[in-house]
């Protein structure tokens, strides 16, 4: 929920994100021309304690678009680390559905992603408020302590509490409601305490061409994000070859509509993020096709129990080799996936075709973490009720096919072997899961060797 601010990695943080917190009169799904759009702009920083105001950590801004019936956010965080651009936009508001992403940052800390929740944009005031009065909404406390003038304008200063101790300290437009400033508490790490504050600094009121092309372009825009089918906790901007298509595919669109709207940098972002894209993919294609009905280079893994498990014993059967940390935390996706693997695992065993996880876990390349490392691959496993071995080696395994990472990919890594010992398919990235039928595009390709195609 947009006030709800994470004390908690991202795979934790998911639930209390995508519920929907204290926003706008009302939000409707797609909408069409009628109403001029009341554009605000929003500048934000990510603060750690410390001497005089403390260090900035991260800088970012918000914009907020308003009808009478649509409240359209878009958060403008760091390009490379920050939220990534498909997450960054959405609606906003009490109907807003609870799959729908809203108002966060993306923050590493410690090594671990985190997703920061942002104050209310808008705050919907209870009618004839009056100091001391309290209310509820989406989990906060709601308590009006004064009535004050900002910069002419009249304003509640309304302090919001959870059940878990954390506050925010709001000052919002008694007349629209729109927040003017906010000073939130925000938890990562071991109970590190950190602020945020958030604070309008423009606001206008858009001519009607330009609005009914803001209202054109977010409907656009929604539709492409439910087309894209991401976790509402993704934190990576890696895109899948199919979902790379589709933004190929409304981009011309989304460029004429975007174009001397405020809405234009998003739309430039994304512009800029799915050249980059298509470039890692043609690095990723290109050495799949070369790896494709190669021998498989001889392994030798160490299992997490101790043994060992090499690639003499798996002649003769179909082999998925997969190539992720399996690190227990924080539980961040794709840490999902597992589960499927472990479904196909079972499902395929008795057709001759094992599963093979290869922790890339850095502890386990040093003998002081080794013990460490090992331990966390074990409750992984255990937590997932994993029951295909997992093991790791020196990372030669891993450079031989080639770390996808190297040309600007990511983990997991999945390679399948056909019973020959020769690479039969290379895919980089997370799979696309389908509720019904799991990993659909890796059952595909087993079904074609099985079937000797």
């Amino acid at each position: 929920m947009p006030l709800q601010l994470s004390n908690r990695p991202l795979g934790r943080f998911v639930r209390n994100l995508i519920v929907m917190g204290l926003i706008c009169q009302a939000c409707t799904g797609v909408v069409s021309a009628a109403d001029a759009v009341q554009h605000s702009m929003f500048a934000g920083s990510l603060i750690q304690p410390g001497d005089d105001e403390g260090d900035i950590l991260r800088r970012f801004e918000v914009q907020l678009l308003t009808t009478n019936q649509t409240c359209f956010f878009h958060v403008i965080d760091d390009a490379r680390l920050g939220c990534p651009w498909p997450d960054s936009f959405g609606r906003t508001g009490p109907t807003a559905g609870t799959d729908t992403v809203q108002p966060h940052l993306v923050y590493d800390y410690d090594g671990h992603a985190y997703l920061i929740g942002l104050p209310p944009l808008i705050v919907t005031l209870p009618a004839d408020l009056a100091p001391d009065a309290t209310w509820e909404q989406a989990g906060w406390q709601m308590t009006a302590i004064e009535q004050r003038s900002v910069n002419d304008v009249p304003a509640w200063i309304v302090e919001a509490r959870e059940r878990r101790g954390r506050q925010q300290t709001l000052t919002v437009d008694a007349a629209t409601g729109i927040t003017l400033r906010a000073e939130a508490d925000v938890f990562m790490g071991q109970g590190d305490q950190f602020k945020l504050t958030l604070a309008r600094a423009s606001s206008v009121l858009l001519d009607q061409a330009t609005s009914d092309k803001v209202l054109e372009l977010q409907n656009e825009l929604l539709a492409l994000q439910t087309t894209l089918k991401r976790r509402p906790d993704a934190h990576l901007s890696e895109l899948s070859a199919r979902q790379i298509a589709d933004v190929v595919a409304a981009a011309d669109r989304l460029t004429t509509l975007a174009a001397e709207t405020p809405l234009e940098i998003l739309v430039r972002q994304m512009n800029t993020d799915v050249a980059q894209q298509q470039k890692r993919l043609e690095s990723t294609i290109g050495l799949a096709s070369k790896l494709m009905h190669t021998d498989a280079p001889e392994f030798a893994l160490s299992l997490m129990d101790g043994g060992k498990l090499e690639s003499e014993s798996l002649k003769g059967k179909t082999v998925i080799l997969h190539f992720w940390d399996y690190r227990d935390a924080p539980l961040s996706e794709p840490y999902g996936q597992t589960g499927y693997l472990e479904f196909l695992f079972n499902q395929k065993k008795k057709m001759n075709v094992t599963v093979v996880g290869v922790s890339t876990n850095p502890d386990l390349q040093t003998k002081e973490n080794l013990n460490r490392g090992r331990r966390s691959v074990r409750k992984l496993s255990e937590f997932m009720n994993l029951s295909y071995p997992v093991g790791h080696d020196d990372g030669t395994l891993l450079k031989a096919f080639g770390d996808p990472r190297d040309t600007r990919g990511q983990l997991p890594l999945w390679i399948v072997l056909n019973a020959d010992g020769k690479v039969a398919h290379y895919h980089a990235g997370f799979y696309e899961v389908d509720a019904a039928q799991g990993l659909k595009d890796l059952e595909a390709v087993l079904a074609d060797l099985l079937r000797g195609k």
